[in-house]
């Protein structure tokens, strides 16, 4: 058990997911008994302790390694036949519940810039669970009053706060900085960080600008700019005022992170199906879509 904590330990400190998969009941003969656990990494591999090994732990392996990539805990239920059971020197068979716990370290959020927009979109992010890392060398923009529980790494060369960072796999970056865009992107391009998304606060015309500038210095920008968008964020309307940038940065990293295409929930061919049993239910039709109810078309 203490393998297993030493090594769960390690991975949520290193930002890496992992799952421990633990024998909650069994009945019959089973190759280890209720409380037995182990760590699981992604794909199934085993990283500490074990639960009986044999088919039974091949078998929770997988369902850990799926649990993992599906991000969400689970109840795996396990019948070992007799058969199977001879097989590893057991005179019957048996049956187990498997608890498997997946662990999701939380996603880190890198803003160069502490500006007005990096303030209020730390005060989105850490209520949604990810941890900040705000750089700045401005400490009357970055402290821990305008970014309460966020690292502050108080440094004006981005390159070397960059160096600094422990990136993990889910990591997001946006570059917001009074000056310093261009020197961002081109160390972010530079140093190849492993980030799921990196974003720029700036219109499409500095964007294009401050590309052309960093490709003009034979830097390459082909690895980063599958990932890289600018402006960064989702198209939520023409408001610029700081809250309604923040939300637009916000909507777009948090659809990233849990693969939501951000699309509105309500779909047009639900809203006929209500407006269909409204007309039901008052004995009229209800009015087709297109159409005025005269029925004249509309635009």
């Amino acid at each position: 058990m203490v393998e297993v904590i030493e090594a769960l330990r390690s991975q949520l400190v290193s930002g890496r997911a992992c799952a421990t998969a633990t024998i909650v009941s069994t009945t019959g003969s089973i190759p280890n008994e209720a409380g037995a656990k182990m760590l699981v990494g992604p794909g199934g591999k085993l990283l500490a302790g074990t639960i009986g090994g044999g088919i039974f732990e091949h078998a929770a392996l997988a369902e850990a390694g799926a649990a993992i990539a599906d991000g969400r805990s689970r109840m795996f239920a396990w019948s070992l036949t007799e058969k199977q059971a001879g097989g590893i020197g057991m005179l019957c068979g048996g049956t187990a519940q498997v608890f498997i716990e997946v662990f999701a370290p939380a996603p880190l959020l890198v803003m160069l810039g502490g500006g007005h927009v990096a303030i209020r979109l730390w005060r989105l992010a850490r209520p949604l669970g990810f941890r900040g890392i705000v750089v700045d060398e401005r400490l009357e923009w970055a402290n821990g009053e305008n970014f309460p529980g966020c690292e502050i790494l108080a440094l004006a060369d981005p390159e070397a706060a960059l160096e600094r960072i422990d990136w993990i796999e889910n990591s997001y970056l946006v570059i917001g900085t009074p000056d310093h865009d261009t020197r961002s992107l081109r160390a972010a391009a530079r140093q190849d960080v492993p980030c799921r998304l990196i974003g720029m606060i700036a219109s499409k015309r500095k964007t294009l600008t401050i590309l052309k500038s960093i490709e003009d210095e034979g830097v390459d920008l082909g690895h980063i700019l599958p990932r890289f968008h600018a402006p960064v964020g989702l198209d939520l309307g023409p408001s610029k005022s700081p809250e309604a940038v923040a939300l637009s940065i916000m909507a777009e990293l948090q659809a990233r992170r849990l693969e939501g295409t951000g699309r509105p929930l309500d779909v047009a061919n639900h809203r006929h199906e209500l407006l269909a049993g409204r007309g039901r239910k008052s004995g009229k039709s209800a009015p087709v879509p297109g159409q005025d109810p005269g029925g004249a078309s509309t635009p």
